[in-house]
């Protein structure tokens, strides 16, 4: 009988012992923050842009002028078709979409590349489009620009804030846009030799001809960046 007893004492026990649960290690192993990448937007080539290249010769002069830029550490700064934009009335004044400048005034476009650079790096931009460059001086008349203007010298380029066809929040980021552009000119644009050109479209026109600030009425009293 008592053997009996012992038996089922030790069931019972056996039955009331619970299974140790795991135990936390002391030194949990926790997960490093990865660095991020920076994401390089890739734009398509228009067909437009395709076609123009095909010939032989603008390939060559292509590869000459990008040649040159890397030289300057301007390379890849924008796609190649937006850097040989023309200018957007093009088809109206019936001629190509594309050009490259001649070279005697390739290097009238690397202080304006620079600025260009600068903005980028600084983060004062960073959704825009290159819309023209060089002009030449018949395609700039066509399209109402001045003889002297800078675009016919290789030393100017516009380029749009935000999409082409803004929403109510993109022209919000586009005004933010413009008020750093103005301070970005206001405190390093002499030293840069800036020109700055704001437009109510989003278009902005750049240059390194001489320290000044503009609205479409080309007049500085007009400007936003006024009084900066």
């Amino acid at each position: 009988m008592k053997r009996y007893f012992g038996l089922i004492l030790l069931s019972l026990t056996a039955c009331s012992t619970q299974t140790p649960k795991p135990t936390t290690p002391l030194h949990t192993r926790t997960s490093l923050p990865q660095p991020t990448k920076t994401v390089v937007k890739i734009k398509p080539q228009p067909e437009a842009y395709v076609a123009w290249l095909a010939s032989a010769d603008h390939q060559q002069a292509v590869q000459a002028y990008k040649q040159f830029l890397k030289q300057k550490g301007l390379a890849n700064l924008v796609p190649d078709h937006e850097l040989l934009s023309s200018a957007r009335d093009w088809q109206k004044c019936g001629v190509e979409p594309y050009a490259v400048p001649p070279r005697e005034i390739w290097s009238n476009i690397v202080p304006t590349l620079s600025i260009l650079k600068a903005l980028v790096e600084d983060g004062v931009i960073n959704d825009f489009e290159v819309t023209s460059v060089y002009r030449a001086l018949s395609l700039n008349r066509c399209a109402g620009g001045a003889d002297a203007s800078r675009h016919v010298f290789n030393a100017a380029l516009d380029f749009r804030i935000g999409p082409e066809q803004p929403t109510d929040l993109d022209q919000f980021n586009i005004q933010q846009t413009k008020t750093k552009l103005c301070q970005f000119w206001a405190t390093k644009g002499q030293a840069l030799n800036m020109g700055l050109g704001v437009y109510a479209s989003g278009q902005i026109h750049i240059d390194s001809q001489g320290f000044r600030a503009w609205e479409p009425d080309h007049h500085y009293k007009t400007s936003i960046c006024q009084g900066l």
